[in-house]
Formats: structure tokens, sequence, C-alpha cells
């Protein structure tokens, strides 16, 4: 069903899928859909920080792209202190 550990991680708590690919295009972009709040959410509290780096480097997002995002959208909600450590 699941085609990576981040896509089943992401998508274990909601009934629309968010594939990986999409997800890597919404960081790309900066964009924040809101139908998929709770699995970008996910990604950056419940996917463990190694697979958030190697799904960064796999999608060609660089670290300071992923650590803006973290820090527009999701830090204020859902705070990480092991993805900040790392990001920042």
């Amino acid at each position: 069903m699941f085609s990576t550990l981040v896509e089943a991680v992401i998508n274990s708590q909601t009934r629309n899928f968010l594939s990986e690919n999409d997800l890597a295009e919404f960081l790309k972009k900066k964009q924040f859909p809101e139908e998929y709040t709770i699995q970008i959410f996910n990604f950056f509290t419940d996917v463990p920080v190694p697979a958030v780096c190697k799904f960064a480097m796999k999608h060609r997002i660089n670290t300071e792209d992923v650590r803006d995002y973290y820090l527009t959208y999701v830090k204020n909600a859902y705070p990480n202190p092991e993805l900040e450590e790392a990001l920042l």
C-alpha cells in the first residue's frame, strides 16, 4: 500500500492520501494546503529525523528550505526539538 516509510507515517492518521512526491513539492514551493495539515505535521513530528534528512536529499530539498518550512508552518503548533537541533 505505502511505498515509503514517510508515506506510511504521514498518512497513518488520515483518510486522504498524500504521496511523498506531493509532499516534496509542497516543501519546495512552500505551500501548505489545509487538506494535508495532519500529514505535514506528521512529517515534521513523527517521521524520524534521519528519515526527514534522507527524504530531503532524495528530493533535492536543501536543509535551509526544510528548516524554513518547519519554522513557518509547523513549529508554533507542534515543535520538535530533535528536528530543530538537526536543522538549526
